[in-house]
């Protein structure tokens, strides 16, 4: 058996239904060599986001992974949640313990982040999962950061638009809505970025409610994330249908071929829409923009790392 080459990666995130789950199949992934996790306030407070970071260490026997605190608003603005969506724990239909043993470093998140990517700089990749609050703040603080940063991997963006009914307004999604600001920064850094638009999880490669019935089947760590599922359903579409955008964020680093990109220049507005988000195509831009996806493809090695999981038995 050849010797696999890992990728260092730091996790940002705000866990969350779909963050919960991209973090369950990337904590025994055998490329990903996860060197650190910050968390940020956005589908909920921050206490719980953590707190659900910290309860899938321990499900996973993975406490060994450093985790900190990050950001507990926006930059400039009131932040959000989701809990109309993700629920009032953040784990759709899986309820977490009130409380974890684990306890997060007490390093400042931007500050580890930094010191982290200094160790390994020009090799580890970053994925943000939750909005770009801590990545705001770090290029500010420490600007000399962005050359050491080989690639971001993120989920948001709608610069064709979304449904405008219900929760959802038109060209905005929750990550970047969250904290414009902090995106507008990521993306002038001329860090290389790679961004899946929210119509990729909820339209392009979305479970049926039939396939999330077939998760369950797979193995115990199949009905966890099929409880997750089960409060996670996707408003203002006419079927049942559960979005997997922050899973294509990261399986896009790691099977580029799934998906097609472009790349792009977008532009995000922090004014009279804040989130709205602006693109034109062009092999110049400043990111790599995924719009279409072998759906059949990523679902079957959705299963197929649940598969690996065989050995957790929670049931």
């Amino acid at each position: 058996m050849k010797n696999i080459k890992k990728q260092k990666c730091i996790f940002d995130f705000d866990p969350g239904a779909d963050d919960s789950v991209a973090l369950t199949l990337s904590l025994y992934d055998e490329v990903l060599d996860i060197k650190l996790i910050t968390t940020v306030c956005g589908n909920l407070s921050l206490d719980k986001v953590t707190r659900n970071a910290l309860h899938l260490l321990e499900k996973f026997n993975r406490t060994d992974i450093p985790l900190a605190k990050g950001a507990k608003k926006a930059m400039f603005r009131i932040s959000p949640d989701a809990t109309f969506i993700h629920q009032n724990e953040g784990m759709g239909g899986y309820i977490p313990p009130k409380e974890v043993q684990t306890k997060p470093i007490s390093d400042d998140a931007v500050e580890i982040m930094y010191e982290t990517i200094k160790i390994y700089k020009k090799d580890i990749i970053i994925f943000v999962l939750g909005p770009h609050t801590n990545l705001g703040h770090l290029i500010t603080r420490h600007p000399d950061v962005v050359d050491m940063i080989n690639h971001i991997y993120c989920e948001g963006c709608a610069p064709f638009g979304l449904k405008s009914e219900g929760n959802w307004v038109e060209y905005i999604s929750f990550n970047v809505s969250s904290d414009p600001e902090a995106f507008q920064i990521v993306l002038n850094s001329g860090i290389p970025i790679t961004i899946i638009p929210s119509r990729m999880g909820r339209e392009l490669a979305n479970f049926t409610e039939e396939e999330v019935g077939f998760i369950k089947t797979i193995n115990d760590v199949g009905k966890f994330v099929n409880e997750i599922y089960s409060g996670y359903w996707e408003p203002n579409y006419p079927d049942r249908r559960i979005a997997t955008n922050d899973t294509c964020a990261c399986m896009i680093m790691r099977f580029p071929k799934l998906f097609k990109t472009k790349k792009a220049f977008i532009s995000v507005d922090t004014d009279k829409a804040p989130g709205k988000t602006n693109i034109t195509f062009n092999k110049k831009g400043n990111v790599c923009y995924a719009y279409k996806v072998n759906k059949k493809q990523m679902h079957k090695i959705f299963y197929e790392g649940i598969k690996k999981l065989d050995r957790f038995k929670f049931y």
